[in-house]
């Protein structure tokens, strides 16, 4: 009896909690509609591609069944971070908002992901649409350049270097694409001390108007000798060097003072910033060197970033 009475109590406690019950309609990306207007020229309305700087324009209009207290831009979001600009709704448009937002391209290249947001003014996510904008790289970046010490018989060693196409050139070649060439690479053996810290006795990089009396047996009489000015530094490091605005920055502080048309004692890790006859500037890095004599089968392997 006790037990019937026990389930009876149950079964009308369940009744009256049912009957209370509130149903919430869930909250995802379906209460939020996002559209965006192509209103001009660099208005973005889908995934887009641009160059390192450039003005990018968003006109939106953002619609949504739930109320919203916020309507953001967020770059590379991960959660509620990344937030470039923020917007706080009202009761007059807490449920449809537009607005226009100039924003500007990364200066890095890359693809970047911008996400309009909306939340409640509790912070709770309603809905989103995201955009990739891809920058375009605004410098040329050649990997595994290798220059070898010029050989004085056949003459076919890939001693000249353009930076700008990342092209290595012989003797044999380089004649007729003279006017490309930025520097070229011998063995210096003129130097006279004991120390690594003072020799000569080592790679270098020239510019071809820099008079070099130990390549006599390569006659460039008749060729365009650019004049490319370079200077050996250790800042900023390589790795930082991801845009032609930072390697610009980095060669007119390295280029200011102290310039040469010749750089010697090369080494691994080494730095050369340097300006083309062209003006364009760059950096090239030593990676690897093989060989500690002038003979023919020594060579560098360099890397070389350059300004578009």
């Amino acid at each position: 009896m006790i037990m019937k009475r026990y389930i009876a109590a149950c079964a009308l406690m369940m009744v009256l909690f049912s009957a209370c019950e509130k149903k919430v309609d869930p909250v995802d990306g379906n209460n939020a509609t996002i559209t965006l207007v192509n209103a001009g020229t660099n208005y973005v309305t889908e995934d887009i591609t641009v160059n390192a700087k450039d003005s990018i324009f968003f006109s939106f209009n953002v619609t949504s069944n739930i109320d919203m207290g916020f309507v953001s831009i967020q770059k590379n979001p991960v959660n509620n971070t990344a937030f470039l600009l923020r917007d706080t709704l009202n009761s007059t448009n807490k449920n449809s908002y537009s607005a226009v937002k100039r924003l500007r391209a990364d200066s890095i290249n890359g693809s970047f992901i911008y996400r309009i947001v909306a939340h409640t003014r509790a912070g709770v996510y309603i809905g989103h649409k995201d955009i990739i904008v891809t920058t375009k790289p605004d410098f040329d970046y050649f990997v595994s350049r290798t220059l070898m010490v010029p050989d004085t018989t056949a003459k076919v060693n890939g001693c000249y270097m353009a930076a700008k196409t990342g092209t290595v050139y012989s003797y044999t070649t380089g004649a007729a694409n003279s006017a490309a060439i930025d520097f070229g690479l011998y063995y210096d053996t003129t130097g006279t001390a004991s120390t690594i810290t003072t020799d000569d006795l080592k790679f270098c990089v020239y510019s071809l108007s820099a008079p070099q009396p130990q390549l006599s047996y390569y006659d460039i009489s008749s060729w365009t000798k650019n004049v490319t000015i370079m200077k050996k530094a250790s800042s900023p490091a390589w790795n930082t060097l991801t845009s032609g605005g930072a390697l610009r920055s980095a060669g007119i502080t390295n280029l200011s003072s102290g310039t040469l048309t010749k750089i010697t004692q090369l080494v691994s890790g080494n730095l050369v910033f340097f300006k083309t006859a062209a003006g364009k500037v760059g950096c090239m890095q030593v990676f690897y060197t093989n060989g500690s004599s002038p003979a023919k089968e020594s060579y560098i392997s360099v890397e070389v970033k350059i300004e578009r």
